[in-house]
């Protein structure tokens, strides 16, 4: 038996193109107000994020014990070689537990200041 065409009528013809349309104005219309709902709801919630930045900025700041990951980041050394400079003893540090480590800030200034060098102080009393 052999295969029978099947023609669209007219009418069902026009239904397709008719939903189409409407498929292709309702993405038209609907991706503006869905952007405008998401930049909404970023209008709001970036001024929280930079009250929250701003808080955990200032704790940051007044915290005076550390710990490992905060210690790193404050002296902007890698935590590997911080626990190379904790286990060979070369930086002050606390272990209350045992295990975790700890510093404090005002001993992390103290280590960071040590060993002063007046190179550009010579340097530039010798261009003179």
């Amino acid at each position: 038996m052999g295969r029978r065409k099947t023609t669209l009528s007219d009418n069902a013809l026009e239904m397709i193109i008719s939903i189409n349309q409407r498929l292709t104005e309702l993405v038209n219309c609907d991706i503006p107000k869905r952007l405008h709902c998401i930049e909404e709801k970023l209008d709001y919630i970036n001024p929280k994020l930079l009250t929250i930045e701003h808080i955990d900025r200032f704790y940051s700041e007044v915290k005076t014990v550390l710990t490992v990951t905060e210690a790193c980041e404050y002296m902007g050394i890698t935590e590997s070689h911080m626990y190379k400079l904790t286990s060979l003893g070369k930086i002050p540090h606390y272990k209350p537990t045992g295990k975790l480590i700890y510093f404090d800030r005002s001993e992390l200034d103290d280590w960071l200041l040590q060993n002063k060098t007046y190179n550009e102080i010579r340097n530039n009393d010798e261009n003179k």
